[in-house]
């Protein structure tokens, strides 16, 4: 029986050798594995394939944010068309190119912001006459 308890402690000792290198195998290959899941999660993500921004998403198509982006649309809108009528006043002038090479800059950018913010609300719910001005330009 003693040869059985020498040989038990033997054992157990050899095991609590082992004991570090198979807990850092595991710890190598747990966190290879978490690197490897987070790659391709990011991936997923960037491709669309996934979403992880549903509460922005809920936000972006609740009444309040809906109602605000058309607010902003019309006066973006209706800030394009006043920019228009100036510039056909300056144009009736003389030497007023560059005032007007301006404005002309202004309305590009207000083009990109209209299409910007339509982009983030449903189409259905983008007034006719800003669809039609978004088609024209």
């Amino acid at each position: 029986m003693s040869k059985k308890l020498n040989d038990y402690r033997k054992d157990v000792k050899e095991v609590g050798k082992e004991i570090p290198f198979t807990l850092w195998t595991f710890f190598k290959w747990i966190l290879g594995v978490m690197v490897v899941l987070a790659v391709l999660g990011f991936i997923a993500q960037s491709l669309g394939i996934i979403s992880l921004n549903i509460e922005r998403e809920k936000v972006q198509h609740s009444q309040q944010y809906t109602e605000t982006k058309v607010t902003l649309l019309e006066k973006l809108h209706s800030d394009w068309f006043q920019l228009n009528s100036e510039i056909t006043e300056l144009k009736s002038g003389e030497g007023n190119e560059e005032i007007i090479d301006a404005k002309k800059a202004q309305q590009k950018s207000i083009v990109k912001r209209i299409k910007t913010e339509a982009s983030r609300i449903p189409n259905s719910q983008i007034p006719d006459e800003i669809k039609t001005f978004i088609l024209t330009h």
